[in-house]
């Protein structure tokens, strides 16, 4: 299954088009908030979740919790090799970030997504291209993307910059072969 989530270049605020074979999505951040507050909706308007980062001076906190009951706990785990955790309602995930712009998320041990952003952004423009099993919670994932944009690449800045990505040390080595179930 293929997931793309693009940043809007030019924006008072971070907002964020989500597309998925379920259906298409919107994601925005609130304006002047203290921590990150995101609020993901539907193509009609109906939210399904948002997203409230906490304050913690060097590890990103962030709570998603979605309309339906569901909540997750994402937290920076290591903070050299940027890696993710993402708990909740009986699951646990791993968000690694890896060189050249490339991001895996594992379920348990299992990978489930693999995940490509934009070498080039011209304003706010953060691209994502996102490859996952066909099994895999895709607006969760989205929403994990969303949160790391906000932590990792939110410059709002209205020029063109270019990203080389993580040049330290990953938790995990990126599988070139790994393909979505």
């Amino acid at each position: 299954m293929d997931v793309s989530i693009h940043e809007k270049k030019i924006s008072l605020t971070s907002e964020y088009d989500i597309e998925t074979p379920a259906g298409n999505y919107h994601a925005r951040k609130a304006m002047m908030a203290l921590n990150d507050k995101i609020e993901v909706t539907k193509a009609d308007g109906g939210t399904v979740a948002h997203i409230q980062g906490h304050f913690s001076p060097l590890r990103a906190k962030h709570d998603i919790v979605f309309t339906d009951g569901r909540s997750y706990a994402m937290e920076c785990e290591k903070l050299m090799s940027r890696v993710f955790t993402c708990t909740g309602s009986g699951e646990s995930y791993t968000l690694y970030e890896h060189r050249r712009l490339r991001f895996s998320i594992f379920k348990g041990e299992r990978q489930i997504a693999a995940i490509k952003k934009n070498l080039v952004v011209i304003g706010s423009g953060n691209e994502y291209e996102i490859q996952m099993d066909s099994d895999a919670d895709a607006v969760l994932v989205a929403c994990m993307v969303v949160t790391i944009n906000s932590i990792e690449f939110n410059d709002d800045d209205n020029s063109v910059n270019v990203d080389f990505g993580n040049v330290g040390p990953q938790g995990r080595p990126f599988d070139e072969n790994w393909l979505p179930k």
